[in-house]
């Protein structure tokens, strides 16, 4: 379990959401099923398995799209996590990081 608010993250979350993913990665790879749930199953959890189709080759507008027909067409409605994907996650973690 990963503390990650449905709203902007910070560098340690963002950090968080790409160890999830690549640790989502490396179940598929290994053939296990693998369950990524967040309390509405929407957003926060969107944003850790789009992470991980990114990771997996897909680009960041393909990955939404999937998570979206998956799942449903209001996954991942937040902006500021489409954004985040769309930017890439090391460096909204740097641009999220110079906040004050």
């Amino acid at each position: 379990m990963a503390p990650i608010p449905d709203a902007a993250p910070d560098a340690h979350q963002l950090h968080t959401v790409q160890c999830l993913a690549r640790t989502a990665g490396l179940a598929l790879d290994a053939g296990l099923t693998t369950l990524v749930r967040c309390h509405s199953g929407y957003n926060r959890s969107g944003l850790v398995v789009a992470q991980c189709l990114v990771d997996r080759g897909l680009a960041p507008a393909e990955a939404i799209a999937c998570v979206r027909r998956g799942r449903s067409p209001w996954a991942l409605h937040n902006a500021v996590f489409t954004s985040y994907l769309t930017a890439g996650p090391d460096i909204a973690a740097l641009l999220v990081g110079l906040d004050p």
